[in-house]
């Protein structure tokens, strides 16, 4: 298992610890997830094609954003504009290689302005997710699905459950790099005083049912080790896919978080840049969501036949 980067940071009243762990499963060769953890920006990409092209797709996915770590803190048009330019390298190398079906999910977490305050944006387009767990409330998954079980779920044509053995839950409906546009789906994040924050490809939200990734990121431990305990129940299992996560935890002190112990929950290397995102304060917008995106590509396998 990839225990991938580690990390804590303190940017004015905004408080980030984190970790992200990965592992290329039981039956896989090759590791197609790939992720960015740093503060002020976290990404999981899933990528799709079979052989070279999904590892590859990811990572150029990934890429785009990386390129940006210098100009945090972003703003939401950032956000979207970065998005489109991972569609479009993606799509280009696709061309350029013959790698038909190339493409990858995405899913994100950025500090952003949003406006002269700071915000945490989500964004998400495929089927890898977001989820958000605070100590008294049930977990709340925070992205929705862009696959055909989810349009069926949508429809009232079958249930979550018969969702999770469908012979179609790993077709996705939206990914980069395999339409001219990309529709991703962006959200604001109200503050919280403290909320754990999950990012991660369906190789780890497929095989584990809510309750025990509500148990993982329940348990009185630090990000490190929520994560590690997330792909360890996954390895558990048949693993049949790789499986990618981030674990961020995120106080806001002016809110009642407590920021004092920050540094003992973290293991691993410290942030390179640690004042990257420092820039902004201020209070976040209300939860909200794109309502004009709508899917734009084709039903695809990310598991090649």
């Amino acid at each position: 298992m990839d225990l991938g980067e580690a990390g804590a940071e303190r940017l004015d009243d905004l408080e980030l610890v984190w970790s992200a762990a990965s592992d290329v499963g039981k039956v896989r060769r090759l590791n197609e997830d790939s992720f960015l953890a740093h503060p002020g920006l976290f990404l999981v990409a899933d990528g799709m094609g079979g052989h070279a092209a999904g590892d590859v797709a990811s990572e150029i996915a990934v890429g785009v954003f990386r390129e940006q770590l210098a100009e945090l803190p972003l703003v939401p048009a950032d956000v979207e504009r970065l998005v489109t330019e991972a569609n479009r390298r993606v799509r280009e190398r696709a061309e350029g290689a013959g790698m038909e079906g190339m493409g990858t999910t995405l899913v994100g977490l950025a500090l952003v302005d949003n406006g002269g305050a700071p915000s945490l944006m989500v964004f998400n387009i495929g089927d890898s997710r977001c989820y958000s767990w605070s100590a008294g409330h049930e977990l709340q998954l925070i992205t929705k699905d862009h696959s055909v079980v989810q349009e069926l779920i949508d429809a009232g044509a079958i249930s979550v459950l018969e969702a999770s053995r469908h012979p179609d839950r790993n077709v996705v409906t939206r990914a980069i790099g395999v339409d001219p546009s990309a529709a991703a789906d962006f959200f604001v994040l109200p503050r919280a005083s403290h909320q754990r924050l999950l990012l991660c490809s369906d190789g780890v939200s497929g095989p584990l049912d809510p309750e025990l990734i509500a148990e993982c990121l329940a348990e009185d431990a630090a990000p490190h080790e929520a994560a590690a305990a997330l792909v360890a129940r996954v390895l558990q299992g048949a693993a049949t896919d790789n499986a990618t996560c981030i674990v961020v935890d995120v106080r806001w002190a002016d809110l009642g978080g407590d920021s004092s112990d920050a540094d003992d929950d973290v293991t691993g290397p410290k942030p390179k840049d640690p004042e990257a995102a420092g820039l902004i304060r201020g209070v976040p917008g209300a939860l909200s969501l794109d309502p004009d995106a709508e899917s734009s590509v084709a039903p695809i396998s990310k598991v090649p036949r």
